[in-house]
């Protein structure tokens, strides 16, 4: 389950990143890039807050 939690964030911040550089590039719209974005920043929160925010036990 850890991985898939690593997957879901590494989509999301893809799914941030990419459509501003798309939109620099003047390959995408702005309402597609804030969609686009908007979707990546729920993915990232969702998928790091239970990966990376999980204590580890020391014995």
């Amino acid at each position: 389950m850890k991985y898939f939690y690593i997957l879901l964030a590494i989509i999301g911040l893809t799914l941030v990143l990419v459509p501003s550089l798309l939109l620099y590039f003047g390959k995408m719209e702005p309402e597609q890039m804030k969609t686009y974005m908007f979707i990546g920043t729920l993915l990232w929160f969702s998928g790091a807050i239970p990966w990376l925010g999980k204590k580890r036990v020391q014995n």
